[in-house]
């Protein structure tokens, strides 16, 4: 099996009021989620997210889609996606 395409999707998720988290930045009623999409040769379609708050992560949604597209998706075309530990090396650099 090898990774064919990774696909992002941006979606805001609603958030109840009640439990909205507060700071001294005030609060969010959305929170940012990227879809990863991982496609393979065989027609398996692997399932992930990516949280994009960028004031915890230092990302938002298009910066980690810009992120996945330009580095992720180039290092993994064409790798197999159940080899976790031989990639998460390459991945971590």
């Amino acid at each position: 099996m090898k990774i064919t395409r990774i696909e992002t999707i941006p979606v805001s998720v609603p958030i109840n009021p009640a439990r909205a988290i507060k700071s001294g930045r005030g609060y969010h009623t959305t929170s940012p989620f990227l879809l990863v999409k991982v496609h393979t040769d065989q027609d398996i379609v692997g399932l992930g997210e990516v949280s994009c708050t960028a004031v915890w992560s230092g990302e938002d949604q298009q910066t980690a889609a810009h992120l996945i597209a330009h580095y992720l998706e180039p290092m993994l075309m064409g790798q197999d996606p159940t080899q976790i530990e031989r990639l998460m090396p390459q991945i971590q650099r």
